[in-house]
């Protein structure tokens, strides 16, 4: 649940909210070894992103995904990024939703 929306009403009430992301990372030695030192960890990924959603209040889907792609690619070891946010308000309408990409900046 995430305070999301253009006007103050909209934000007043925390909104669901759902988030995909697909992480693009050199893994093949995690895969190999096992190893999860050696990987993305999942669940601290998560974890950081439900953090930053709970937390804050933003008036676009975009500027949330936007939030999501800057926390993963600084935090975490992945070189580009999806993330797709989906918005659960509009009458008339299952989703709204927001595609954006990114890679890390060498």
């Amino acid at each position: 649940l995430c305070h999301i929306g253009v006007t103050e009403e909209e934000r007043r009430e925390r909104q669901k909210i759902e988030v995909d992301l697909e992480l693009f990372a050199d893994l093949e030695e995690a895969g190999r070894s096992g190893d999860l030192r050696k990987t993305i960890d999942y669940r601290e990924v998560s974890e950081a992103v439900r953090g930053l959603l709970e937390g804050g209040t933003f008036h676009l889907v975009e500027a949330a995904a936007r939030g999501v792609l800057d926390l993963v690619l600084t935090r975490f070891p992945a070189r580009r990024a999806v993330v797709r946010v989906r918005k659960f308000v509009l009458p008339q309408v299952g989703h709204v939703e927001v595609q954006m990409e990114r890679s890390r900046e060498t």
